[in-house]
């Protein structure tokens, strides 16, 4: 169970060899399958890599060669189909010879908030960004901010964490000790714009307002002038009031895209009473690689 950054965990069931020498393992590897798929970058193959292609092809085994970064998955799954191979032998480089190489397997990118929300649309162009070099991103949506404290001590290496941290400047996190043991905190800045929107198609006769407290807070002499009489209801997240609007009477103060994602009608557009309101969040993970990748 001899590996590069320590001992091959238990949990995979493997014939173990009295020798610890990688070549001779890696002739067992070969002569058990049936095929061999060798992962590889865009640089020369390592010493083990090479050797595997050498003994793949001394041995007549099927062997497939593919590009980590250009090449299809599909491409993959069909040369599996087409040559009927039941027992397949994965090599390539290691993680040490092949920076990135882990990316392309795969990334989650946790946030708190719900599709639609200002923290996923920031989520969203980060996972645009890791998408240029990572073949499968994932975006975990974190129900309560409880959920995130629990995560971010136990964070692993393909996991990362998008938490906003201010409005305009005034902190709204207070666990930010947190971040400490990260290699990678990177704070991203997001412009922050209400839309009011609703099925109804003007503002007359509007008696319930949805939208988050601190939207409330944002967009207060906006909402005393325009809609002076209304009842202020606060939810969780400015989603969350979209959806609630798209099947009521009501409106709601929210992130102009909700009016795709709940079919809305937009209302007003632009509303804050700050022309610079922003909410800062910092990404962090444990990725070097990420640190010149998702910077926006």
């Amino acid at each position: 169970r001899k590996c590069e950054d320590g001992t091959i965990d238990n949990k995979y069931p493997m014939v173990e060899l009295g020798i610890e020498d990688y070549s001779y393992r890696t002739n067992k590897n070969i002569e058990f399958s049936d095929s061999v798929l060798i992962i590889q970058g865009d640089s020369m193959n390592d010493y083990g890599t090479q050797y595997t292609i050498n003994r793949a092809e001394e041995l007549k085994k099927k062997l497939k060669i593919v590009n980590v970064f250009t090449s299809n998955l599909d491409e993959v799954v069909k040369w599996i189909v087409n040559n009927n191979i039941r027992l397949l032998n994965v090599s390539g480089a290691r993680k040490s010879n092949l920076l990135g190489v882990d990316l392309q397997v795969k990334m989650k990118v946790y946030t708190l908030s719900p599709e639609g929300s200002f923290s996923y649309f920031t989520a969203q162009k980060i996972f645009q960004k890791m998408r240029k070099k990572c073949a499968n991103v994932e975006i975990v949506l974190l129900k309560e901010k409880s959920e995130l404290i629990k995560i971010l001590p136990i964070l692993r290496y393909d996991e990362c964490l998008l938490v906003p941290t201010q409005v305009n400047g005034v902190d709204t996190f207070e666990q930010n000790h947190l971040f400490e043991r990260f290699k990678i905190k990177l704070e991203i800045v997001t412009p922050v714009r209400y839309a009011l929107l609703s099925v109804q198609n003007d503002i007359s006769g509007i008696e319930e307002l949805y939208s988050h407290e601190s939207a409330f807070e944002e967009c207060k002499n906006w909402i005393c002038m325009k809609l002076p009489n209304v009842r202020k209801i606060s939810i969780g997240s400015t989603s969350e009031v979209a959806k609630i609007a798209s099947f009521s009477h009501s409106v709601s103060l929210s992130n102009i895209s909700c009016s795709i994602l709940y079919n809305c009608n937009i209302l007003e557009t632009d509303i804050c009473d700050l022309s610079n309101n922003k909410t800062t969040f910092v990404f962090v993970s444990n990725h070097e690689v990420l640190n010149t990748l998702i910077k926006i």
